[in-house]
């Protein structure tokens, strides 16, 4: 997932060359620009009504959701931060325009800040997780957009809410970064509107020129430097059996019900979480998987450390447990090793271990 190339390591390996770089290219205006219909904003953003025609009667909403998520990206270009946005805009029965959440990408926090960042919120995910209650929208009135093409976490994101009924998103960037546009795309009933935002364009190449190694890591590129801790945990081990028991002293005292999940190496356990599903309306950005990886905070390579994923109760861990978006995290930032406490189904299993991350089952 690299910003224009094909593929990370491409990508890393040219991202101190910038002159090596395809130049980027200004999107030809379909329409002369003393007719096209526009509307300025603070951050000297030029967007056209008719770059929305693919939405018809939601062309209106595209516009706005773009033009809050090209703002918050700027804005965060300015404090130092990634410049990745996402905004979802409803258009009520009366043709009135209602923004349902506005996310920005939560890796590097605000400052000043005592926040180490909160790495699963991308724009996508960050605008999600703040809604209070999901099942409360009606998705088949949104637009989603984002400022650069989804990776693979906020494509299964996206992918979930096309599920709840979301049918149109616009991408603001994707002529350098296809990300997962074309997957979208073949939803049944999806349409997927790409533009070539210059602005979008501009922000990413000078945050990824200034800050390559935050931009790598958004991206889970950071390759891990100490893989011993996960390697200690084999089946039946000593190191799993304490590991394991550490574990039970977190959920015993509380009396879990709902899953909980943690971040573990072998510096200790840098969160957990209990899942958040059933108080939002079944947010999947809320799971327990998706909380603690993200409270770990952005200091830690997740590439290094250790997942694990207790489900009460339960013979067996199932995808909806898991959740959809937290296996597209887990695609993205690759922790070295995912320990579960019930065998996981063969799906799950699949969609881990063929992203390279074994899986451990551990008697409890």
């Amino acid at each position: 997932m690299a910003f224009n190339h094909p593929g990370y390591t491409e990508w890393l390996a040219a991202e101190t060359k910038l002159d090596a770089m395809p130049p980027l290219k200004r999107p030809a205006a379909s329409t002369p620009s003393s007719k096209r219909r526009t509307r300025k904003t603070s951050t000297s953003l030029t967007l056209s009504i008719e770059d929305f025609h693919q939405l018809g009667d939601f062309a209106e909403a595209g516009l706005e959701a773009v033009r809050l998520a090209l703002e918050r990206a700027d804005k965060a270009l300015s404090d130092g931060r990634v410049p990745i946005s996402g905004a979802a805009v409803e258009m009520k029965k009366t043709g009135a325009l209602h923004v349902v959440a506005v996310g920005q990408n939560g890796r590097i926090p605000p400052l000043p800040s005592e926040e180490t960042g909160y790495p699963t919120d991308h724009g996508e995910t960050a605008a999600i997780r703040e809604i209070e209650d999901v099942s409360k929208v009606d998705w088949s009135q949104v637009v989603f957009a984002t400022s650069l093409s989804p990776c693979v976490m906020c494509g299964a994101a996206l992918t979930w809410l096309w599920s709840l009924g979301l049918r149109r998103i616009v991408v603001a960037e994707s002529l350098n970064f296809s990300g997962t546009a074309d997957m979208l795309a073949k939803l049944d009933g999806m349409t997927v509107v790409r533009l070539s935002s210059v602005k979008a364009q501009s922000m990413m190449m000078k945050f990824s020129t200034k800050y390559p190694w935050d931009w790598a890591a958004d991206i889970g590129e950071i390759p891990p430097s100490d893989l011993k801790f996960s390697q200690s945990l084999e089946e039946r081990s000593e190191s799993l059996r304490v590991l394991m028991a550490k574990m039970q002293s977190l959920m015993t005292p509380k009396g879990h019900v709902h899953c909980i999940a943690a971040v573990v190496s072998a510096k200790g356990i840098h969160a957990s979480a209990e899942d958040e599903r059933s108080q939002s309306g079944g947010n999947e950005t809320r799971s327990a998987v998706m909380l603690a990886m993200g409270q770990a905070g952005s200091q830690v390579n997740l590439r290094e450390c250790v997942l694990v994923f207790m489900a009460p109760g339960t013979v067996e861990t199932n995808l909806d447990d898991f959740g959809s978006v937290s296996i597209g995290a887990c695609k993205l930032f690759r922790p070295a090793k995912v320990v579960v406490t019930a065998p996981p189904v063969d799906e799950l299993r699949a969609s881990l271990e063929g992203a390279g991350i074994p899986v451990l089952v551990a008697d409890t």
